[in-house]
């Protein structure tokens, strides 16, 4: 018995809009990605775990801020 409804698979709606975001204009780009990072974060805000989530949030930029003085000191700039 053959099912009369087929569903796209799940790879070609992200090609789909894969496609469709990269034929926009570079500024309608941004504004889509920052719009998609405000989401997260306003997630992130309402989240029962955001202490967590601020603190693992800290130690990377702590981290990142480590390597990028130790990188610049070994090699100069």
């Amino acid at each position: 018995m053959e099912i009369p409804i087929r569903f796209p698979s799940e790879a070609d709606k992200i090609f789909a809009q894969a496609s469709a975001y990269r034929r926009l204009p570079p500024d309608e780009r941004f504004l889509i990605l920052f719009d998609l990072i405000a989401s997260g974060a306003a997630l992130l805000e309402d989240s029962p775990h955001r202490e967590a989530s601020s603190r693992l949030r800290r130690q990377a930029e702590e981290e990142w801020q480590r390597i990028h003085k130790e990188f610049f000191a070994h090699h100069g700039g």
